[in-house]
């Protein structure tokens, strides 16, 4: 298999010391060095001395100038050591689980707890002597025979009919001033004010059917009159009037094709 380049820095500034030798270089050759004069001057036996001087001295050079596959030699040794008593075995132990008491209960409750109550069995008797097994009484007499339950929903509580409105007739005034005066039959026009004479402007009319469905809708303006545009068919209707502040009767108006004079409405 083809063995790939390491990458080396190319961002980072070594120092140099001479030609192409980095500070970390010198380091290494001088401490190789350091140990073979170190060896010569304890004067080991002869073979020993120069094997040591030779080895320390060479690993030096080594280190520091002959990478091998990129690395350093230095760094390969310590990789070796590494690889040797470092344990190549990890053994994966559960940590233990602290369980934590249970609350705390009453003293009823712990005394309930601790002296259950123990139920004693009956005495069982071991003769076998009578085996006729005892009469069953089948008399009915004295038992009540359970009463049939009406379901919920079934139950229907009639309700109570709200109280009918009260209704008055209209009151009908030709002097009022309208500022269209109807000249169609059934065209409702008016005027809406308090029991003072004042104006109340903005109130909203309701006119129902007899079926009670709305058919027309007005809001009176700043004089208090309302106008209705088209005419109504002829029939029995409801005029409400609704203000804040302000409480109307429910007029019921019959119109039987004929021209209205204008209704004057006023609050209680």
């Amino acid at each position: 298999m083809e063995q790939h380049a390491i990458p080396q820095p190319i961002t980072s500034y070594e120092f140099r010391l001479v030609g192409d030798m980095t500070l970390k270089q010198f380091g290494k050759l001088a401490a190789g060095i350091i140990l073979a004069l170190i060896v010569y001057a304890i004067n080991p036996p002869y073979l020993l001395k120069w094997f040591l001087i030779i080895l320390f001295a060479g690993l030096g050079v080594i280190s520091a100038f002959v990478p091998f596959q990129g690395r350093p030699i230095d760094t390969w040794i310590i990789a070796f050591f590494k690889r040797i008593y470092s344990p190549n075995q990890y053994i994966w132990k559960a940590k233990e689980k602290t369980i934590s008491p249970p609350p705390t209960t009453s003293s009823s409750q712990t005394t309930k707890l601790e002296s259950p109550s123990v139920v004693t069995p009956p005495h069982i008797q071991t003769s076998f002597k009578s085996t006729t097994p005892p009469p069953v009484q089948t008399s009915l007499k004295n038992e009540t025979q359970p009463q049939p339950t009406i379901p919920f929903s079934s139950i229907t509580v009639p309700k109570t009919p709200p109280p009918p409105e009260k209704t008055v007739q209209p009151n009908f005034s030709s002097n009022i001033v309208i500022p269209a005066t109807p000249t169609m039959p059934n065209l409702i026009v008016g005027f809406v004010h308090d029991k003072q004479g004042k104006i109340i402007e903005g109130a909203i009319l309701e006119i129902r059917d007899s079926q009670g469905n709305p058919v027309r809708a007005f809001k009176t303006n700043t004089l208090g009159q309302f106008l209705s545009a088209t005419p109504l068919h002829n029939g029995t209707y409801e005029i409400e009037t609704e203000k804040e502040g302000y409480e109307f009767d429910i007029i019921k108006i019959n119109l039987e094709g004929k021209i209205l004079p204008p209704i004057e409405i006023i609050s209680k």
